[in-house]
């Protein structure tokens, strides 16, 4: 038996250097981050022991570590990066969401965010090998 969920992770904060302008990479900003993982929880939900859980601490520092480690150009080439991430580091997932917000985007009209969401299954055909 299994019972899929998901594991989330909303409105991760992060200042990282993805951009297409100099300046950007130089200076960085701000970035908001959603994850989700789908994953079994069946056995976790039966034993309530966290061993048998996906730690979500670890999910968000993992997300915080591979967001900011490398540097893109595009928000789709970040998300991807990070979703194809996120399934290696998590070996109990069967899918990702992730969504990133670029925060304040250097564009002059008055908006909250610019981004892109994509959902990613393990062993995916389009999966990056990094």
């Amino acid at each position: 038996m299994s019972m899929m969920a998901k594991v989330l992770v909303h409105e991760l904060d992060v200042h990282a250097y993805h951009g297409w302008h100099a300046y950007e990479g130089e200076f960085g900003q701000a970035f908001s981050v959603d994850i989700e993982l789908e994953v079994d929880i069946e056995k976790a939900a039966t034993t309530d022991h966290l061993q048998h859980a996906v730690d979500y601490g670890k999910v968000v520092a993992e997300t915080r570590r591979l967001f900011v480690e490398r540097r893109y150009k595009l928000v789709e080439a970040a998300a991807a990066g990070l979703a194809d991430d996120l399934l290696r580091e998590f070996p109990a997932a069967d899918a990702v969401f992730v969504r990133v917000r670029k925060l304040r985007p250097p564009i002059p009209e008055r908006l909250t965010a610019v981004g892109v969401e994509l959902r990613i299954e393990r062993n995916a055909s389009h999966a990056r090998k990094s």
